[in-house]
């Protein structure tokens, strides 16, 4: 196959930067929809990362039951799939930039007559206001951090269980992908389809690991919240200590994860038997998840590190786990020196199946995790509640 001409790899780049850029202008649109149904930032952060998970199962989803060709009625749903049949470098379809740049102009056109129709510093779906006594199941900090975060972590668990199924049905079909003879002789050579497989499921699970995390950060932020709105006041001019607060909290986010990687990875490997006819996988996918556990934690000790020492710049935990990620994906292809990709927690995980469990980077990782999270801690300690 003849290398492009210049000029049409000029057009596939612009292309290829303007389907990503409007994509995430349509996700600011949703962005913009969501602060005003909502009263808090946190919230507002949650529905909308919800959305740009739904985003994804329906691109996924539209890959799935669609034919190599064309995907399924599915994708044409998601901002995501939007960007993807541009199809850059192949073809380059300028007409369906117009998808996100009209969906950004009804969201934006949408978030202002709602803006219009709503209070100010509240949102339109109202708060449900409580009972004037806490029950028993509030007795303690834990308890009220998990009735805090309950909800949305449900959200999340839902969209974890769906994701784990597409991605569990999409492994059985790859072998069904591969029309090239050539591939087909390559991946023979290096041990068939199931390689394939492994590598898939892999790089999957690392997908889903970054969607754990990101939650994990959001939950964790929800320190930062509580001490702003004059919550935390309340509760440390009581008997709670700032190591019970903090930790409930914190032990929220890790069981959080947690849950959301065996919800993922006993959804992935269910749907992957089913498919497939065995459970052989389920094992190695829930294994590839636990893998990543500590990474996932570490993304989480970081907000912890910066509640505690620099509470107004809590936010720069999401640069963090943007930074991993960059690191993670374009490292190699930027040709990043060594010790820069091993600023990301993920590079020490083992990429399993298709790697031996490596113990020394899997507890070195945790380590560091426990570590900022004992300093953050620390640093709560010492300083003085930032509160408006």
């Amino acid at each position: 196959m003849p290398w492009p001409s210049t000029s049409r790899r000029r057009a596939g780049s612009w292309a290829f930067g303007l389907s990503w850029a409007l994509c995430g202008l349509a996700f600011a649109g949703v962005a913009a929809v969501t602060a005003q149904l909502t009263v808090s930032a946190r919230a507002a952060s949650a529905w909308a990362a919800l959305v740009i998970v739904a985003a994804y199962l329906l691109r996924a989803l539209g890959d799935v039951v669609g034919d190599a060709g064309e995907p399924a009625f599915w994708a044409w749903l998601s901002p995501i799939g939007w960007a993807e049949q541009v199809r850059p470098y192949a073809g380059d379809r300028w007409w369906a930039l117009l998808l996100p740049l009209v969906f950004t102009a009804v969201a934006v056109g949408l978030a202002y007559a709602l803006a219009a129709r709503r209070d100010l510093g509240a949102g339109l779906l109202p708060d449900r206001v409580g009972p004037a006594r806490a029950g028993a199941g509030l007795a303690s900090p834990f308890a009220l951090a998990w009735r805090l975060q309950r909800g949305v972590l449900a959200g999340w668990a839902v969209a974890f269980a769906l994701l784990g199924a597409i991605f569990g049905n999409i492994a059985t079909k790859l072998g069904d992908l591969l029309d090239s003879e050539a591939v087909r002789d390559l991946l023979r050579r290096l041990g068939g389809t199931e390689t394939l497989t492994d590598a898939f499921v892999a790089t999957e699970m690392g997908f889903v690991a970054l969607f754990a995390a990101a939650y994990g950060v959001s939950a964790t932020m929800r320190l930062h919240s509580e001490e702003q709105s004059g919550h935390a006041e309340v509760l440390l001019a009581g008997a709670v200590s700032r190591w019970r607060w903090l930790g409930s909290h914190l032990a929220v986010a890790v069981l959080g994860t947690t849950l959301l990687c065996l919800v993922a990875g006993v959804s992935a490997g269910l749907s992957y038997g089913l498919a497939s006819g065995s459970l052989g996988k389920a094992g190695a996918v829930l294994g590839g998840l636990a893998a990543y556990l500590p990474a996932i934690w570490a993304m989480t000790a970081v907000v912890v590190w910066l509640f505690g020492w620099l509470p107004r710049l809590v936010g720069l935990g999401w640069g963090a786990l943007v930074a991993a990620v960059l690191v993670g994906e374009l490292g190699l292809l930027l040709d990043l020196p060594q010790w820069v990709m091993d600023l990301s927690p993920f590079a020490h995980i083992p990429r399993i199946p298709g790697e031996d469990w490596a113990w020394g980077g899997w507890l070195a990782v945790l380590a560091v995790a426990a570590g900022l999270a004992a300093w953050g801690a620390a640093g709560f300690r010492r300083r003085d509640l930032d509160t408006p």
